[in-house]
């Protein structure tokens, strides 16, 4: 069926061109229409929701055809593209009719989920990351894995030092699309990214191959510089998303003239439960980023500002001296209030400059995207403006610095753009009149052309004495004189008729014709010239490529210190002392996003952690009186001080930290096969042993997903554990109570609760962390507030007190049952005073009620519902 002698010669180059695209749907451009033909047709019109109908016969059944009209491109590719379709994009590369057969056609791109670059299609504030993962070599090379944003240009390698750790950078890169060699069968932790995995042939992987393509590419005569010149995986990763970009995008990558390279000991290590715990990106209740820490801490106004944000957020540092620097320049901020409203005002009006240029480098750019840079660099002077002071250092002085120099671009674009600037090069003129001589000559003859026909109307109506003679322009005859039948006998003998219509005629003339020619001559010259001088004016924007590309880089920092200055302000944050002292102190921490949402004043707190007399902070206490947000607090406020904000806080000393690790609630893992407790185990095994003396640990209920005293014997070993291997400063949460008998028999651990007072026999937690040992957990009353049925928490009563006593040894019977509840019968002789009526349902019913948990409008409720009992 697909033999090119069973098709005419179009479908035949179909045929040819679908060959080289086997596992891509092939958008092929006829005209004004994207088509698709075949098994293509059929999948697209029910993934892009499309009529399906039929074009020509093949070996005598119908050819299934589905198309979309080419200015929807971007609607429909997005559609295409999000539900995990490669798509191939076919365009026609010459005017139809030039050439006998069918037109010549070409793939230009290959469009897949982390080749993306229209800027409608891609979140503003987060990285669209393609990936590429090559495992262990011989040479004793760790895994490597490649990052490339190919509508930024930013490229990174990792080195790996384990399968855990590539899965963690994985984690807080969050790809979009992962490239593997094919026949590679990744490990099971990459379970959660096998539905976006890539496979291409061995030879892109080539470890031989991989260095020659990088000096090639970046044109340069060692890879020293990128400090890549001894990882063979690493260059292998990177050469692979080179090959792949180059294939589909067919043409050249200039936009990705730098890589950075990764290693281990460069950040503080995140995995993928610890950002979830944390809630550092998505909250867990809503999966969305308000109401985690980067919704509430992430103000800036750019979006290139915000993709920095994250990367800063998800890379902590463990560099004190670019700490330092980060802290420095928001310290100026916090401190110059004028300048940082000033500066974030002036931040508003700069464009995405990274995703434009790389538009504009790989020839997609639009009239807008130049006016779009002509605007950002007209943001500039504003900028450096509010950055004059002579006390100003460090990053902000680089910021300065890499914002000059743009003058002469900026004069070019601002005297040749106009100022309101089409979508595209077909949606009118963008030049300015005075910019080019001949384009003005033809945009006059154009429009004195048209001119020309109207002077040409008027006299064809004085000539004939037809008044409502007029002169239209049709697609299929050009411009005609329309005339109608009323009039028909004053036609002129010389007028040709060109089409019958209903009531009327149109007819042309030889003038009519020759302005016609003219026209359309200088329309399609007009067109021509105006997209060679539309390239001139990129090729002249690409030479500052490399330079606004810094800039644009500068202009995030700008903005991401400018957002921790403007939260702090705001919510009057401290800076933190970071060194590398073995200890975390905080005085009066808060933490960063439940105080944003909590109604009353939030409860600050104090924490000390230390390499000896505060290794291990055990905290006992009730649920819901504060141990997990505790917790958290100081874990986050530890994370915000590592990446250069200020923190929430009185004052904090926070010492270098490598990992943080969380151990936080647990849920099955039903696919695995693993139970919650399963998933606990294996979570707190792999924290013992991966944590250093420098990590801070979080650990919440170790042991209670078994019987008791194993979940006890568990949570006491685990401490024994951290204690004398020396790993981690720890904060361990539990409502094992004789736990903290651990604090008289190891130097190192110290007892913290939660301050409850009682008040009517009921208890109040103050949230405030105190040194000490919680004496009960309170869980029967927690049950009470829940709306747990009373006979239920009667009974729980019961049995706390018998188990009680049993504990010390006053009684050893069995746990007696429950007293039978016998239904209450009415004695015949006793009056009531309320006959026939449901009075037994209002005594249960007030005796269920607790009126100190009532809401008023449940009051209210209860209130009526009683009233409707008594039949009022």
């Amino acid at each position: 069926m697909t033999s090119k002698d069973h098709h005419t010669p179009m479908m035949a180059q179909y045929w040819e061109i679908k060959g080289q695209h086997p596992d891509a749907l092939l958008f092929y451009r006829m005209g004004d229409f994207y088509e698709l033909f075949f098994e293509d047709a059929k999948v697209a019109s029910q993934v892009l929701d499309i009529a399906l109908t039929a074009r020509g016969k093949v070996a005598g059944e119908d050819i299934p055809m589905a198309g979309i009209p080419y200015r929807n491109l971007d609607q429909y590719l997005k559609i295409a593209v999000e539900a995990g379709f490669k798509v191939a994009i076919c365009e026609q590369m010459e005017p139809p009719g030039l050439t006998k057969g069918p037109v010549r056609r070409e793939v230009l791109r290959v469009v897949t989920r982390g080749t993306l670059t229209e800027e409608t299609m891609l979140e503003p504030g987060a990285n669209n990351f393609l990936v590429a993962i090559v495992p262990p070599n011989k040479r004793d090379e760790g895994p490597a894995l490649a990052a490339l944003d190919l509508s930024t240009g930013e490229f990174r390698v990792a080195l790996a030092q384990s399968w855990d750790h590539c899965v963690g950078l994985l984690s807080a890169l969050a790809p979009v699309e992962v490239v593997v060699v094919q026949g590679w069968n990744p490990p099971e932790l990459f379970n959660p990214w096998k539905e976006i995995l890539t496979r291409r042939p061995s030879w892109e992987f080539d470890l031989k191959q991989a260095r020659g393509v990088l000096l090639e590419h970046f044109q340069v005569a060692s890879l020293e510089g990128f400090g890549l010149e001894r990882s063979l995986t690493g260059q292998a990763a990177a050469a692979a998303l080179i090959y792949y970009c180059r294939d589909a995008q067919r043409g050249a990558l200039n936009h990705i003239s730098g890589l950075s390279v990764m290693t281990s000991d460069e950040g503080m290590v995140l995995d993928e439960a610890c950002r979830s715990h944390l809630e550092i990106n998505v909250s867990l209740r809503s999966g969305e980023r308000q109401g985690s820490l980067r919704g509430v801490l992430d103000q800036t106004v750019t979006a290139m500002g915000s993709r920095m944000f994250g990367q800063w957020l998800n890379y902590p540092l463990q560099d004190i001296d670019a700490i330092g620097a980060r802290q420095e320049g928001v310290a100026w901020l916090l401190e110059h209030g004028l300048e940082r409203d000033g500066l974030r005002s002036s931040l508003k009006e700069v464009r995405d400059l990274e995703r434009l240029l790389g538009r504009i480098v790989l020839r997609r750019a639009s009239p807008r995207d130049l006016g779009a840079l002509r605007d950002t660099l007209l943001a500039f002077p504003k900028l450096v403006h509010f950055l004059e002071a002579e006390s100003l250092s460090g990053l902000l002085l680089e910021v300065r610095q890499g914002l000059v120099g743009y003058e002469p671009l900026m004069a070019r674009l601002q005297s040749c753009l106009v100022d309101i600037l089409p979508a595209s090069l077909k949606d009118g003129p963008f030049f300015r009149p005075g910019f080019d001589l001949e384009l003005d000559r033809l945009r006059d003859l154009a429009g004195g052309g048209r001119e020309g026909l109207m002077r040409l109307e008027a006299a064809e109506r004085e000539k004939t004495g037809i008044p409502s003679l007029k002169i239209k322009f049709h697609r299929s005859f050009g411009y005609t004189i329309d005339i109608t039948n009323s009039h028909r006998d004053k036609v002129p003998y010389h007028y040709q008729a060109r089409q019958t219509m209903t009531g009327s005629m149109r007819y042309t003339t030889p003038e009519l014709k020759e302005f016609e020619e003219q026209i359309l001559e200088a329309e399609e010259r007009l067109a021509v010239l105006e997209g060679q001088l539309f390239e001139t004016i990129l090729m002249e924007v690409i030479h500052y490529v490399g330079d606004l590309q810094r800039s644009a880089r500068q202009l995030a920092i700008l903005d991401c210190l400018a957002s921790f200055a403007h939260t702090a302000y705001q919510r009057g944050f401290c800076r933190p002392l970071v060194d590398g002292a073995d200890r975390i102190q905080i005085v009066r921490g808060r933490h960063p996003v439940v105080e944003v949402f909590t109604e009353a004043d939030f409860v600050a707190n104090d924490a000390l952690i230390d390499g000896e007399a505060h290794r291990i902070g055990l905290i006992t206490g009730p649920n819901m009186s504060g141990k997990s947000t505790f917790m958290r607090q100081v874990a986050l406020i530890v994370l915000m001080a590592h990446i250069g904000s200020f923190v929430p806080a009185q004052t904090a000393a926070i010492g270098l930290t490598d990992r943080i690790f969380t151990r936080v609630g647990a849920a099955d893992d039903l696919a695995g096969g693993r139970s919650t407790f399963m998933v606990e185990m294996s979570e707190t095994a792999y924290i013992l042993n991966h944590a250093t003396s420098r990590s801070l640990i979080i650990l919440d209920e170790i042991g209670r997903g078994t019987a008791t005293y194993e979940g006890l014997s568990i949570a006491w070993s685990v401490v024994e554990f951290l204690l004398t291997s020396g790993r981690g400063r720890t904060l361990f949460a539990t409502h094992y109570h004789e736990l903290t008998a651990l604090e008289a028999m190891f130097p190192g651990v110290v007892n913290y609760t939660v301050e409850v007072r009682e008040s009517e026999g009921r208890p109040l937690f103050m949230h405030s962390i105190i040194p000490g040992a919680a004496d009960q957990s309170y869980g029967i009353h927690i049950a009470e507030w829940a709306g747990m049925p009373t006979l239920v928490t009667e009974r729980a009563w019961e049995i706390l007190a018998d188990l009680q006593q049993r504990e010390r040894g006053v009684v050893h019977a069995p746990i007696k049952p429950p007293p039978p509840r016998r239904r209450r019968t009415k004695d015949p002789a006793q009056m009531t005073l309320f006959p026939d009526l449901p009075g037994s349902a209002v005594v249960a019913m007030l005796a269920d009620l607790n009126p100190d948990v009532l809401s008023p409008r449940e009051a209210l409720e209860a209130i009526y519902r009683l009233k409707g009992l008594l039949g009022s």
